[in-house]
């Protein structure tokens, strides 16, 4: 737990993690003055949180804190933690890390966009939009661990920052030619694209890449120890 909660203060202090807020916070308040400009302000929130965001999300997510198990294993520093945890424990603890890290990098600039909306002219449906304020956090955890798993099983840095990503845009194209359209990954962070409704659906493929992180983080674990074996 120690370890976790130093983890979780030195996420704020990673570079890779205020870029990946500032980037959400471009799109979002870009897209909130291209409706203004427009005269299109009616429901700002909405159209905002629409317009860019949800097609950058999974590379936003997988940037601030996927790849630093690899840089750790470079400056020998993983090994260095082994001294005080067990590297299992060690590396399953990250994971934890690494998904709040995702979910807080897509939950801050839309906290912002809510506050600044709300301020300027209301938020009309308020219940929605307050409920949907869930969607970036498990959005932005599903992607990350996804991405933290991918550390394991590859070694080359860029896959965990690109595959999220890949994955998502070949979902978003082949999802409605293979009868899935309810699960049009977009809509799990903005289901207001298609004037949806948000429901349990938006939760199921944030907790697949979840699982999907998780599993191919212990495969990594595994193999990894039986190659130092033999």
């Amino acid at each position: 737990m120690k370890f976790i909660k130093t983890d979780l203060k030195r996420i704020f202090t990673e570079p890779a993690f205020w870029i990946s807020v500032t980037f959400g916070i471009f799109l979002y308040f870009g897209a909130m003055a291209y409706f203004i400009i427009l005269g299109k302000a009616d429901n700002l929130y909405i159209s905002s949180q629409a317009f860019a965001m949800p097609f950058a999300a999974p590379l936003l997510a997988a940037m601030p804190y996927s790849v630093m198990i690899m840089l750790e294993r470079e400056t020998f520093y993983s090994t260095l933690m082994t001294v005080k945890i067990r590297k299992p424990g060690y590396e399953l603890q990250r994971l934890i890390t690494c998904g709040i890290s995702g979910a807080a990098a897509l939950f801050i600039p839309q906290l912002l966009l809510f506050s600044v909306c709300f301020i300027l002219n209301g938020i009309p449906d308020m219940g929605r939009a307050v409920a949907e304020l869930v969607l970036p956090v498990t959005f932005g955890f599903g992607y990350a661990v996804f991405a933290y798993g991918l550390a394991f099983v590859n070694k080359q840095r860029y896959v965990p920052l690109v595959m999220p990503q890949v994955l998502y845009m070949l979902c978003v194209y082949a999802f409605h030619y293979i009868g899935l359209e309810r699960f049009y990954p977009p809509l799990d962070i903005a289901p207001s694209i298609n004037g949806g409704a948000m429901s349990a659906l938006r939760f199921v493929v944030p907790s697949a890449l979840t699982v999907a992180g998780l599993l191919l983080t212990v495969f990594g674990i595994i193999k990894a120890r039986r190659f130092e074996i033999n």
